[in-house]
């Protein structure tokens, strides 16, 4: 860090002391031969053997192998956010075929209890929101059809690369009917979301900003490169030149997301409706019209508003998608000083030589280049975006990545601590045909992931951070998935999937008085609409992903107003009572000793100790009304470290 501060100071670049080849994330992937190991037997996949030489070389051991209760629950939270119920984790546990895990793991990934998980992985990086943020905050009504993609395309196993162009350049692609076109027109909503100075008095800049902002996301979502520094001079850190900047802001520039740059600014908006129904919108709008003209009798009104009635029945609504699309082509000329006004020469538009090893990429002459772009950054000849996003599931599943920095693969992110094996994954999954779940496959089926969180005191001396993946690093989960399981533990969880929650026309400002009433709809948590400019407690007590920036790497903090939370959320008491309804109901015995076995393994997903049953019964009898009681144990239990961490 220090080494870079000073170059920086000297107004040296990486670039021009190492050569973008001669960096690791620029160099060609590889598909490096495993390591010879001593525990040969230890290793169930590839990828093994190079997690295992690493602890070797350390002159460490593994951990043993995590218990079959853990390991279900571990698998149920990762591929769903969602714990086990009691069946299931007893269908497991007495499974005893050779293949037992591997199937339990296809069946989550079978379910859309996965998409909706793992899409929000990914909406964490596409900074998703439902509103804009910024100086004004306007809703953005149809975002959500980006967020309902996401979850679809993850359940649906699409292609990475294909998810990629889509993202990009959807609108460009050929479809042989509409619902083709929506299928692929939907995924632009990933450079039409992120937060825009839309009350901004000067229409040039603004257009810039949010080219800038565009330029940053997709820099750093796939490739795992920071841009921005470039905009006013040479990258000092990572081989990007300022006229490589202005020659992807070409690209950009190409681009309208904006219909109306002046104030108050308006998005692009795809209109996607079958002419039928455009037909039948257009005519209630006429009628409406003229409904509302003075000279029209009342009697008339009557008639036409029976008319309306009748033909808004059953009318399917307008099918919009926020996204960009093509405006004129241009180049633009380099920002001396990132100020536009103050203009030196002008650039071609083109892709960052750095990221294409000194390929040059042909930009058409009257299109933008976005689907060149786009075909590009998912080439398996591109060094960065397979690893980027191999690195990215790995950091999913076990909270840390290969490379530790997942937005930053550039010279201030660190570097991998198993270059071989970050290389071997990227190799497998481009064999795969770029599949998310066949990594998902890979990865937990290996003896790496398997690994109980129970080590050594030396080994967790030595390595705090778990930098040789010698064990499972025990962490605590999402604040979406503590949400989502309250929930669903208490019977209460809506399991309808996709739409909106929120009811606002186009460029009309978002009603925040609504946060509350969203927060307590038991729908998931994925589906609750993002405010930029605010947030819902329990979101933001856990932690939540910072819409307004791309966010591959949550922190996870602890702090007291979690567990005041907690304790005092109305989440958590109609929860609590909810729960022993349920505990009273299904556990008719007022045996108190059964009662706490039985809601013990319900939330943490084991069986109770005598000691625990006793404190059970202890804590109940305190209590004059026996449902408050239930109430309150169950308060306890799910504020434990055990039902907020994943093992």
């Amino acid at each position: 860090m220090v080494f870079h501060r000073i170059i920086g100071y000297l107004g040296i670049t990486i670039g021009s002391l190492l050569g973008a080849e001669d960096y690791w994330a620029f160099a060609s992937v590889l598909n490096p031969a495993p390591p010879a190991i001593q525990n040969v037997k230890w290793a169930r996949e590839e990828l093994d053997r190079f997690i295992l030489a690493g602890i070797e070389r350390a002159d460490y051991h593994p951990t043993q192998t995590a218990a079959k209760r853990t390991l279900v629950r571990r698998a149920y939270l990762d591929l769903h956010g969602l714990p086990p119920s009691i069946e299931q984790i007893a269908d497991f546990l007495e499974d005893h075929h050779d293949d037992a895990w591997a199937k339990l793991i296809d069946e989550l990934l079978a379910s859309p209890r996965y998409g909706e998980r793992w899409g929000r992985h990914w909406l964490d990086v596409a900074r998703y929101a439902d509103t804009n943020g910024m100086d004004e905050d306007i809703a953005h009504p149809s975002a959500w059809r980006y967020r309902d993609y996401v979850i679809a395309s993850f359940n649906k196993d699409k292609p990475f690369d294909q998810f990629i162009v889509e993202q990009l350049a959807g609108d460009l692609l050929p479809a042989k009917d509409l619902t083709e076109k929506r299928a692929r027109t939907v995924g632009l909503g990933f450079l039409s979301v992120g937060p825009k100075m839309l009350a901004c008095d000067d229409p040039d800049k603004m257009r810039r900003d949010i080219v800038d902002e565009q330029m940053d996301t997709t820099g750093r979502a796939f490739l795992g490169m920071t841009i921005g520094c470039a905009r006013c001079h040479d990258h000092k850190i990572d081989p990007i030149s300022i006229q490589d900047y202005y020659g992807l802001a070409g690209i950009f520039m190409s681009t309208k997301t904006l219909t109306k740059y002046s104030v108050v600014a308006e998005f692009h908006e795809h209109d996607l409706t079958k002419e039928s129904d455009k037909k039948k919108h257009q005519e209630v709008q006429r009628l409406e019209a003229e409904r509302k003209k003075k000279e029209t009798s009342k009697d008339e009104k009557e008639r036409l508003g029976k008319e309306i009635t009748t033909l808004k029945k059953d009318l399917p609504a307008l099918f919009k998608v926020m996204g960009v699309t093509e405006r004129p082509t241009q180049n633009v000329k380099v920002h001396l000083r990132g100020d536009y006004l103050t203009l030196g020469e002008e650039v071609p538009r083109g892709v960052p030589s750095a990221w294409t090893n000194g390929k040059k990429i042909t930009m058409p002459k009257k299109k933008s280049g976005r689907l060149e772009l786009a075909r590009w950054i998912a080439s398996s000849e591109n060094p960065l975006t397979s690893r980027v996003i191999v690195n990215r599931l790995w950091r999913w599943h076990f909270g840390r990545g290969i490379v530790p920095t997942p937005d930053n693969f550039g010279g201030l992110g660190e570097p991998p601590t198993h270059p071989k094996l970050l290389d071997h994954l990227a190799t497998r999954f481009m064999k795969s045909g770029w599949s998310i779940k066949a990594m998902h496959r890979l990865i937990m089926n290996s003896t790496t992931y398997r690994q109980s969180a129970q080590a050594d005191l030396s080994l967790l001396k030595y390595d705090p951070e778990n930098k040789l993946f010698a064990r499972w690093q025990r962490r605590r989960v999402e604040s979406e998935v503590i949400r989502d399981s309250i929930l669903m533990k208490s019977k209460r969880l809506d399991p309808t999937m996709g739409g909106s929650m929120l009811v606002v026309k186009t460029s009309k400002y978002a009603d925040r008085s609504q946060l509350k009433a969203h927060s307590l709809a038991p729908r998931r948590t994925v589906y609750l609409p993002v405010y930029r400019s605010a947030g819902y407690d329990g979101q933001k007590a856990f932690d939540a992903a910072d819409p307004a920036v791309p966010d591959g790497n949550r922190r996870t903090s602890t702090v007291a107003g979690q567990a005041l939370y907690l304790m005092n959320s109305e989440l958590m008491h109609e929860s609590s009572r909810a729960l022993a309804k349920i505990l009273t109901s299904s556990i008719p015995s007022q045996n108190s000793r059964d009662r706490t076995s039985w809601l013990i393994e319900h939330l943490l997903g084991r069986e109770s100790t005598e000691k625990e049953r006793l404190q059970g019964e202890k804590f109940v009898n305190n209590y004059s009304d026996q449902k408050e009681a239930w109430a309150a144990f169950a308060r306890v239990l799910f504020s434990s470290n055990e039902f907020l961490y994943v093992e």
